[in-house]
């Protein structure tokens, strides 16, 4: 078995509400995404008792480490500040967030054999990297119209982005660009909705997860330089995809107090 996830959260905590716990979560799940993602690069064989390690902070905790369902080394940890958390700017959350990690990581060793070098050298690598967790998702090249589309993600403490640039392939020039989505930071409402491009003879289509329609460009927009994005999802009592109003799109997230 090898390690795959890493994660900070509260739940039942005792520093606030549930939906102040849920918004610390959201607002460090960038970080755990990136760790997650690279942390799988490694190859960490463990001994088959875990492919987690879930750093949680919680005021009263009922054990320090031990592992919990499914196949997760949880480390509760005690000190958290709240009241100087609430103050710290942006970039002091992020070092706050890597902090708490590398504590529960340093406990975490003292249970189980982890990677903690390694952990500790891609948490400077996201330093190094402006914290900044974004990739790219896919390419398409359209040789018949002589452009190249890129689907990139952006994945901030505040949002998800997905951004499509489409360019001439013989100047490299940018004809297009533009967000096609914004959601919450967090995986579960975005990583289902992209997936494929494809390229008809009067649209270009983002599909889902289902092999759906989700995202549409007219291609006549697309080769004058127009970004106009329409949007389909699922409606279960037409049982069938129907085009969203776009007007109600999560444009960002904020922290509550």
């Amino acid at each position: 078995m090898k390690l795959r996830y890493i994660y900070l959260s509260m739940r039942d905590s005792g520093y606030g509400n549930s939906e102040y716990e849920l918004a610390f979560k959201d607002h460090c799940r960038f970080i755990s995404n990136y760790m997650s993602i690279q942390v799988r690069k490694l190859k960490f064989e463990t001994d088959g008792t875990y492919n987690m390690i879930g750093i949680k902070l919680i005021l009263n905790p009922g054990f320090l480490c031990k592992i919990i369902p499914e196949y997760s080394l949880n480390v509760l940890l005690t000190s958290f500040n709240k009241e100087s958390y609430n103050l710290m700017c942006e970039i002091e959350k992020y070092e706050y967030y890597l902090s708490l990690l590398e504590e529960g990581y340093r406990i975490a060793a003292q249970y189980k054999d982890i990677p903690l070098d390694d952990l500790l050298r891609l948490h400077q690598q996201f330093r190094d990297g402006d914290y900044k967790n974004e990739w790219q998702h896919k390419r398409k090249v359209c040789k018949e119209l002589g452009i190249d589309i890129v689907l990139n993600c952006y994945f901030r403490s505040i949002n998800f982005q997905l951004e499509m640039v489409v360019s001439d392939r013989k100047t490299k020039k940018e004809v297009v660009k533009g967000i096609v989505l914004t959601t919450p930071p967090n995986e579960v409402c975005f990583d289902y909705k992209f997936r494929d491009i494809i390229i008809g003879s009067e649209y270009l289509i983002i599909t889902d997860f289902f092999n759906e329609c989700r995202f549409r460009f007219l291609i006549s927009d697309i080769l004058q330089g127009i970004f106009k994005v329409e949007e389909f999802g699922y409606d279960i009592n037409k049982k069938e995809y129907v085009r969203i109003d776009r007007e109600n799109d999560s444009k960002g997230w904020t922290l509550p107090t």
